[in-house]
């Protein structure tokens, strides 16, 4: 008796109706070997599952790419091995979503993409449109643009000129190295507080429909109110829009996760939930939403704001957070390499107000006065141990 043939991977995949049940009913069935199935499954999963961020045409325009390249496939030739027909697939999934992200992004997205390997160096530093930079040698730095974006005043001391096509944005980056900070008055009146380790991009002249800048790192928005007008900041995890408000941004791109905090007004939120779609969340003031990379969640709670916008006036007001936590934002702020010597130390909590007018010293002195550490200094490093 002729033994009936198996439905290979891409068959499954290729097909018009392909879902979870079809796929369960072959399986029951005896139709697809187990070999197949897992070849279905692990690409259906990686589908859903991807960091990428695409909208739901986007998911329409690669689910059809994908059927086109597996009916290629089929008529060309059987796929031998399981492995293959896997690294063929997963291989023009990954070129559709970096097609179409590349597409989907918004300009200044993709500038920002552009400025990733660019080091923070000693000084901070404003990129003009040419490429030329202005250094600024100051532990702490005001800039302020005029309303046209032409005209640059550091430290009401240093002026700068720059020309400004009002067809084209111009985009400006300030960045700021650890162990400084900065404050920048944008050409519309928006103030941004920038923190240690931060990059800001930004037209130097908004459009006339929108206002949107690119933070690395953290910042506080005091943003100017203009009803016609909403400002956009972008990160590289969310999109925060908002007419007028202030809130604080927290987005290190080598932390786990990034956070917002509204002080006044209200932001809307928005997040990719998966490969597939994009969520919009409404802040209300007195909360912060945090955005877990890893499972691309949002969660909220109700917080003091001070707390998290406090840094801009010199101090930190913590509240049983974890060592580990504290001394990453002070090694930031002071630009000195703090390390733990001893895991235990790393999830010992301080709750408390640190004045960062004060040297490293002094504020781990007082950190000492309540948790069980102490500490040692050595070649421009300081050490955390236990008591």
């Amino acid at each position: 008796m002729e033994k009936k043939s198996k439905i290979r991977a891409e068959e499954v995949l290729a097909a018009e109706n392909f879902s979870d049940e079809l796929l369960l009913q072959n399986e029951k069935g005896g139709k697809v070997e187990e070999n197949e199935t897992r070849i279905v499954r692990d690409i259906y999963s990686f589908l859903r599952n991807s960091s990428g961020e695409l909208t739901h045409s986007e998911k329409e325009q690669t689910k059809n790419q994908i059927k086109f390249s597996i009916r290629k496939l089929t008529i060309r030739r059987l796929m031998v091995r399981w492995s293959v027909a896997a690294t063929l697939l997963t291989a023009a999934i990954l070129t559709s979503i970096g097609y179409f992200r590349a597409n989907s992004s918004t300009e200044i997205v993709q500038f920002a993409q552009t400025l990733d390997n660019i080091k923070a160096g000693n000084s901070t530093r404003i990129i003009l449109r040419n490429g030329e930079e202005v250094l600024i040698d100051k532990k702490v730095s005001q800039i302020k643009y005029d309303a046209k974006g032409e005209n640059i005043l550091i430290d009401s001391e240093q002026k700068i000129a720059q020309t400004v096509n009002e067809t084209k944005a111009v985009y400006n980056t300030v960045i700021v190295p650890n162990g400084k900070r900065s404050q920048i008055t944008l050409s519309e009146g928006t103030k941004v507080w920038l923190n240690s380790g931060s990059k800001l991009i930004y037209p130097a002249m908004f459009a006339e429909n929108k206002r949107e800048v690119y933070i690395d790192g953290e910042a506080v928005f005091d943003v100017t109110h203009m009803k016609d007008k909403p400002f956009v900041v972008s990160t590289k995890d969310f999109d925060i829009k908002v007419l007028g408000t202030v809130f604080n941004v927290n987005a290190y791109s080598d932390d786990q996760n990034s956070s917002t905090v509204l002080e006044e007004g209200k932001i809307e939120l928005v997040y990719s939930a998966s490969i597939l779609s994009k969520e919009k969340l409404d802040i209300t003031p007195g909360t912060m939403a945090v955005y877990d990379r890893k499972q691309k969640t949002i969660s909220q709670q109700k917080v003091n704001p001070q707390k998290y916008l406090s840094w801009r006036e010199g101090y930190l007001t913590l509240n049983s957070e974890k060592l580990n936590d504290i001394l990453k934002k002070l090694s930031r702020y002071y630009n000195i390499e703090m390390v733990i010597t001893d895991e235990r130390l790393k999830n010992q909590t301080f709750s408390g107000y640190l004045d960062l007018k004060n040297s490293p010293e002094e504020v781990l002195s007082v950190i000492n006065e309540t948790t069980s550490l102490s500490y040692t200094t050595d070649h421009e490093k300081i050490f955390i141990n236990p008591k």
